[in-house]
């Protein structure tokens, strides 16, 4: 498969993209964190989804910001016939960084 098909290829993509793995990951990852803090409830549980939808929007308004500056910065540190593996891992490590 080439390398373009395995990544987003358009904005429509990206933004579907990121729909689905932030809601996966705001609604599974935030409250079993705070349950493994506060203890396992309903209570604890419905507490944190009332967060959530403030944090989810923080969290994707970040992740738009930076994808530009760090996909910029993954193509300075790559070279165009690098690796699939490669372009993913130095993305990652930029994205977070």
């Amino acid at each position: 498969m080439a390398f373009s098909l395995k990544l987003p290829r358009n904005r429509v993509e990206f933004s579907w993209f990121i729909l689905i793995i932030s809601v996966i990951s705001v609604n599974v990852i935030a409250p079993l964190i705070t349950c493994f803090e506060m203890g396992f409830s309903w209570r604890t549980w419905q507490q944190t989804l009332t967060v959530l939808p403030m944090i989810w929007g923080v969290v994707a308004a970040l992740v738009l910001l930076t994808h530009r500056p760090a996909d910029q910065v993954t193509r300075k540190l790559l070279a165009r016939d690098d690796s699939f593996r490669a372009n993913m891992i130095v993305n990652c490590l930029v994205n977070v960084l």
